[in-house]
């Protein structure tokens, strides 16, 4: 092996990165982190003289500056290391002298290269491109059997860590046998001796490279990258050819019946070279098994491999987008690529769950797909290309844990090492361990690992309470083992008061206030174990000491008062014999003085949670005085309250008005130069013409509303609680009751995650703050964890008008747990295209804004968080005098020919060329320009007439009515080359023919998807939506494809649960607009009732005796008389008996 140099480009790699975790901006400042085991080596902050370009050394001082404040910064780091690494390429194949080669050992920034290196490496994974660089530098520089060593450790590291990596895999068997090859050359005669006197080297490197370990990595790196059907033949392939280098020639009987194992093992594996490797087999069987075996031996392997090919060609589309995916480079590309692989993956695994259970017989196909492994290999194909990805990470440890595959440990050891900024992981890694009953000082260096790099402290405080929260969980429950010593309860006090001390410390560095954690969660679980050892004083202790840091929260004083009710009970039934014991109805007046403590708060946040707990408690369990007094304390604590909540109104009213003009000073109207699509679509008062959105020469986006103008009738955002660490088995009736008495729960939620919760939403943000007092309370046995789901929204709009919610949930599933995707109604405003996303927390929600103003499909995307305090009206696109109509263009003119043309008279700011539905690459001959003034617009109306490439054109000022007149009646001469347009316009009864009529369609449905779903069957012309009744019409070219669409598009679920079907437009017209109910389970209903069909008339049997625009036409046409007279039966409400044979002809007639 020549070297490595020759397999490696080192042109720098053109990627859109899926960027690490976000760190919260207020965190991004200096301060002292934890680096006690992983020191880092200063980089020389001065690079000029060096042989790297002048702005790459500026460049490179202002990065090394950058990470001696934020040393977790992977961005930094990774540009750091790639301006050094190309300048060690410019170094060693200089561009000015293309044969040279020099000595790589002279590079001057060699030294501050591997420093980097080392750096970055010992905070990060570097991930699958950075080591490859690594290892491409190393191997030119590596001389010494012992760097040649050193070499291979790495590579070692780099597939551990980059698990199935085939690059990886293939580059580390390639270097392993290059040393082979170096330590081997020559004759083989030569005699030691002689040899450790001329290169001794070499010599040790016969010790250390043996034929055997090259084997072994390749034999290693097949079995590691098998998952990997599109390129485990990389490095499956250059294993077979090391094992048996001469395959088509005759082996020995042994090596014949091993490589006989190894191919029959490969065939049965689905990968994208299954032909390739059956073509090796097939000289592999002809040079070693005599030819009248030959056949038998093909035939039986092929039906062996059968279920490998079935495998593969069902996914040869899904491998093939994401190889297109992956080539572009973007890595949100890929990430979209790889979610609907899954999803798809995950649909044929239920496919198969529910064939079995209708007692179908499974096959070798079925048995593999339902083990669950091809989604464990297509996880782990995906986080090695989008290893920052923390929600993948999460998904891929849920998929392991519900198939019970025994995988998670690895899977968790990889995601801390890509994500190590992620409490959540760090959290499952912890319970993962203890789970699979490792040791205590096995957990404990995972605690620390989380903990010793600074990153998590850097990330925010919400992560690294998740990881000492895991921590002090773990500690606890060690204390409460059955077998636990008096040594174990000393290593959990101590282990969860460091923990607190910690958290504290991180807190101050991070300017937070003392009650930095409103659960108290740390403080929970040392009172927890403070119960559990009989020290209840010192448990009361840790209460009173947090007063002063929690007192403002209404949480921690039901904390308290559950504390103190328990140690009551707990006293009670030590002083009191049995019977006594049994009544737990006796006066603890330490809980109710906790409560009155509470209220006596003057900054407390939520008193009327405190308030019924008072007057329930007195109730309950004290007496009559004790009722009193508390009535007086709360009705003083109430009085108090209502001029505090007034004076936060008006406060909030100020606050409100003050942003909602400071919002409507940043708007400002987009300009869009591009093209628009045709899906945008206007419709006219009478619903018989379109006009474009090309012929709109203006255009406004919806933003969010920054305008206040009253309450919105739907607080979502401050109405919607989520709860965590519910029952598995609880239904959601039991859910709704246990909340119930908080309010009125308006739906429910189920969030796929590990902690089994809910978002739940009520009538009233009121009712939401009041459920927060069942946070910490039992349902069921489990213990809730609640909080509102406030700074959890999006407002996202400007995207594709075609999307749906799967793609808005795509989109935005990198960044977090997606919980809903909401799409306005369309009945007042057809036209409207935003939706509001919501997220997890606000955390997530944060995180996500990093899609505002990235383009998606042409259109820049607009997404903000969402504020229901403030709205604005729609604004109304008006024309001012700066729009211009241009006509009698020549039909091959282009946007930026006439942008040339009227460039002179001023500044233009959108040019809108319609363009010819059936020949896009011709206009229509008409075309708008909007002006910065009107002074331009004025100035370019001495255009009129003027000749235009050949073509004397028309000039005039736009207007609404103008347009509107222009977008009734096309050009006659956009389709002068069809014969068509000398035709009549086609009859009703043809236009009949080629409609749709659609029900059932949801009114958050907008015409371009309804066109994306219709465009499969045939040429659309047009859509028109009638909201009004839930309905839609489909006008397709001709009466063929409007006939493939009626089957088509009949029990179509165009939203998730909510089924389109086909009727007339009489009966779509008798629905009504969709109503949306306030009460949990009600659904909305998705068809008219109807009376019961006779029989042959229902839904079954190619849809006999539907009537669907085009089977009507057919029937009319072929029955007569007697058909128009059953039809008129049929449109005065009765119902005409069909026999079998009637639809039986129907159908014959309506054939082509």
């Amino acid at each position: 092996m020549a070297g490595l140099a020759a397999t490696q480009t080192h042109s720098p790699t053109v990627r859109s990165p899926l960027p690490r975790p976000s760190l919260p901006s207020h965190h991004l400042r200096a301060f002292d982190i934890a680096m006690v085991e992983t020191p880092r080596q200063a980089l020389r902050s001065d690079f000029s003289g060096s042989s790297l370009p002048a702005d790459k050394q500026q460049r490179l001082g202002e990065l090394v500056a950058h990470i001696q404040e934020t040393p977790w910064s992977y961005e930094a780091h990774v540009e750091i290391i790639r301006i050094l690494h190309q300048g060690f390429v410019d170094h060693i194949y200089p561009s000015s002298e293309p044969s040279a080669r020099r000595d790589p050992r002279d590079y001057g920034l060699l030294d501050e290269l591997r420093r980097a290196r080392e750096n970055a490496d010992k905070l990060f994974a570097l991930g699958e491109d950075q080591w490859l660089d690594w290892l491409q530098d190393e191997s030119l520089l590596a001389q010494s059997a012992e760097e040649r060593v050193d070499v291979m450790e790495k590579c070692k590291r780099a597939v551990g860590e980059e698990y199935g990596s085939p690059r990886l895999w293939s580059t580390y068997g390639d270097w392993v046998q290059h040393c082979y090859d170096w330590a081997h050359q020559g004759s083989a005669d030569d005699s030691t001796a002689e040899l450790a006197v001329q290169d001794p080297e070499r010599l040790v490197g016969r010790d250390l490279f043996t034929w055997e370990s090259v084997i072994e990595v390749w034999e290693q790196g097949g079995e590691q990258t098998s998952h990997d059907m599109a390129q485990s033949h990389l490095v499956w392939d250059k294993f077979i050819r090391a094992r048996f280098p001469q395959l088509d020639q005759k082996m020995s009987a042994d090596q014949a019946k091993q490589a006989m194992g190894y191919f029959r093992a490969r065939l049965q594996t689905p990968h994208a070279a299954w032909e390739a490797t059956f073509q090796t087999f097939s000289g592999f069987v002809s040079a070693n098994y005599p030819n009248q075996e030959y056949e038998e031996i093909m035939h039986a392997t092929t039906q062996a491999a059968a279920a490998a090919k079935s495998l593969w060609a069902s996914r040869e589309a899904l491998e093939s987008s994401l190889a297109s995916a992956i080539a572009t480079g973007d890595e949100y590309a890929q990430y979209q690529a790889f979610m609907a692989y899954l999803q798809w993956e995950k649909d044929e695994e239920q496919k198969i769950g529910r064939r079995k259970n209708r007692g179908k017989r499974k096959n070798a196909v079925d048995e593999i797909v339902q083990s669950g492994m091809l989604v464990h290999a297509l996880y782990e194909r995906a986080e090695l290309r989008l290893s920052s990805a923390v929600s993948l990470w999460e998904d891929h440890l849920r998929f392991l844990i519900q198939h019970e595959i025994p995988e998670a440990g690895s899977v968790l050891a990889r995601a801390t090492k890509h994500c190590p900024s992620s409490g959540s992981l760090w959290k499952q890694r912890l319970l993962n361990a203890e789970i699979a009953d490792e040791s205590f000082d096995q957990v404990e260096a995972i605690k620390h690992s989380a903990t010793k790099s600074g990153i998590l402290d850097a990330a925010g405080i919400e992560q690294v309470l998740q990881v000492h929260d895991a921590w002090c969980g773990y500690l606890l429950r060690c204390s409460r083992n059955t077998d636990a010593m008096e040594e174990d309860a000393d290593v959990a006090e101590m282990g969860i008061l460091a923990s607190i001390e910690a958290v504290q410390a991180i807190a101050c560095k991070l300017d937070l206030g003392d009650d930095f954690d409103p659960a108290f969660r740390l403080q929970r679980k040392y009172i927890e174990y403070l119960k559990g050892q009989g020290r209840l004083d010192n448990a009361r202790k840790q209460f009173d000491d947090a007063v002063p840091a929690y007192g403002k929260h209404y949480r921690f004083w039901l904390h308290f008062y559950e504390f103190e009710m328990q140690k009551s009970l707990h006293i009670n039934s030590l002083q009191r014999d049995s019977r006594q014991a049994a009544s737990l109805n006796s006066s603890s007046p330490f809980a109710a003085a906790v409560l009155k403590q509470g209220l006596e708060t003057e900054d407390l946040d939520y008193p009327e949670y405190l308030i019924e707990a008072l007057l329930s408690h007195c109730e309950d369990y004290e007496d009559a005085d004790e009722v009193q007094a508390a009535l007086v304390l709360t009705a003083r604590v109430q009085k108090r309250l209502a001029a505090r909540r007034e004076l936060e109104a008006a406060a909030a009213a100020r606050a409100a008005e003050q942003a909602a003009a400071e919002a409507a000073d940043a708007l400002v109207d987009p300009v869009h130069l591009g093209k628009r699509k045709r899906d945008d679509e206007i419709e006219l008062d009478d619903g018989s013409k379109r006009v474009k959105a090309e012929e709109h020469p203006i255009s406004t986006i919806e933003q969010p509303p920054p305008e206040p103008v009253e309450q919105p009738k739907r607080d979502r955002e401050h109405a919607t609680i989520l709860v965590h660490n519910l029952p598995e088995e609880v239904s959601e009736t039991r859910i709704r009751q246990y909340f119930s008495s908080c309010g009125s729960v308006l739906s429910l939620r189920r969030l796929h995650d590990d902690e089994h919760s809910y978002a739940i939403e009520f009538k009233e943000a009121d009712e939401a703050q009041y459920a927060l007092s069942r946070d910490g309370q039992e349902l069921d046995g489990s213990v809730l964890s609640v909080a509102l789901n406030t700074g959890s929204t999006l407002y996202v709009t400007n995207y594709p008008p075609a999307a749906d919610q799967t793609f808005i949930r795509t989109l935005f599933l990198p960044f977090g747990d997606v919980v809903s995707v909401r799409f306005p109604s369309l009945q007042g405003n057809k036209r409207r295209r935003f939706c509001y996303v919501e997220f997890k927390s606000p955390d997530q929600a944060q995180a996500a804004l990093e899609l505002d103003g990235r383009e998606v499909e042409g259109l820049s995307l607009i997404v903000k968080i969402s504020n229901p305090a403030v709205r604005k009206q729609r604004q109304v696109p008006i024309n001012q005098g700066t729009v211009v109509f241009v006509g009698q263009l020549p039909f091959r003119a282009s946007e930026e020919e006439l942008t040339g043309a009227f460039a002179g008279f001023g500044d233009i700011e959108q040019v809108r060329m319609p363009r010819d539905v059936q020949n896009k690459s011709r206009n229509k001959g008409i075309a708008f320009i909007t002006y910065a003034t009107a002074a331009s617009a004025q100035s370019a109306l001495s255009m009129d007439g003027a000749d235009f490439q050949g073509r004397k054109i028309k000039v005039n000022l736009a207007d609404e009515h103008s347009r509107r007149s222009v977008a009734r009646s096309s050009s006659p001469n956009v389709k002068l080359d069809q014969e068509s347009t000398a035709s009549p316009p086609p009859s009703a009864e043809t236009r009949q023919q080629r409609t749709v009529v659609l029900a059932g369609v949801p009114d958050t449905v907008n015409e371009s998807r309804i066109r994306a779903v219709a465009d499969k069957f045939g040429t659309v012309v047009r859509v028109m939506l009638r909201t009004n009744h839930q309905g839609a019409l489909v006008e397709f070219d001709n009466a063929a494809d409007a006939g493939k669409a009626s089957l088509g598009l009949d029990g179509f679920e165009i939203d998730p649960g909510r089924k389109i079907w086909v009727t007339t437009e009489k009966e779509m017209k008798a629905q009504q607009p969709e109503k949306r109910t306030d009460k949990i389970g009600a659904k909305v209903m998705s068809k008219p009732i109807k009376r019961p069909q006779q029989p042959g008339a229902g839904r079954k049997g190619g849809h006999l005796g539907q009537r669907s625009a085009a089977l009507f036409q057919a029937q009319k046409a072929g029955n007569g008389e007697e058909s128009k007279k059953k039809n008129q039966n049929n449109d005065q409400g009765g119902v005409a008996k069909k026999s079998n044979d009637d639809f039986r002809a129907l159908v014959t007639r309506s054939a082509p």
